[in-house]
């Protein structure tokens, strides 16, 4: 399967779960933006940029950086560009959510134990699957409902009139 077909049936995966799971969904028109999807979460849009994991020795891998250009170059999201990673493993028929702040070239949900017994600074992937993901986030949303900006006020003008 090309690489094309394998993205698309990635976006439908996921544009389905948003969806599902009873989000906003707005696609970008073209090929110009940095991000595959826009989803409304509670009142804000989060550029949502599609990958298609692979199971490989215990660990869905999935690219974070893009390829563009007749020559594939290797391009990095830059700060801004999007919000969250959505993953879509075929393999296991699972998708993950990330936060897209990381310098890594490639993200790694283990869903497996090591065999080394390692716990550290795993990335397991139970804690990214796209339920657990939204529920903490919407979570971390609401704590900061009750938090007030700083704001100041204009003087009011009045027309000479």
């Amino acid at each position: 399967m090309d690489t094309n077909r394998k993205g698309n049936i990635s976006e439908a995966k996921i544009l389905h779960a948003f969806v599902k799971a009873g989000y906003i969904v707005l696609i970008p028109f073209g090929n110009g933006a940095s991000y595959d999807l826009a989803v409304d979460i509670a009142g804000r849009l989060w550029k949502v940029q599609v990958k298609t994991g692979l199971l490989q020795k215990g660990c869905v891998v999935f690219p974070l950086r893009r390829f563009s250009g007749r020559n594939r170059r290797v391009k990095k999201y830059q700060r801004g560009e999007i919000d969250l990673f959505a993953v879509y493993c075929p393999e296991n028929d699972k998708i993950y959510l990330m936060h897209s702040e990381t310098d890594l070239h490639q993200g790694r949900f283990r869903v497996e134990h090591t065999n080394n017994n390692q716990q550290q600074k795993i990335r397991w992937a139970d804690e990214f699957e796209f339920d657990v993901f939204l529920e903490n986030l919407r979570k971390d949303l609401v704590e900061l409902v009750g938090l007030e900006p700083t704001t100041f006020a204009l003087p009011a003008q009045r027309s000479s009139n």
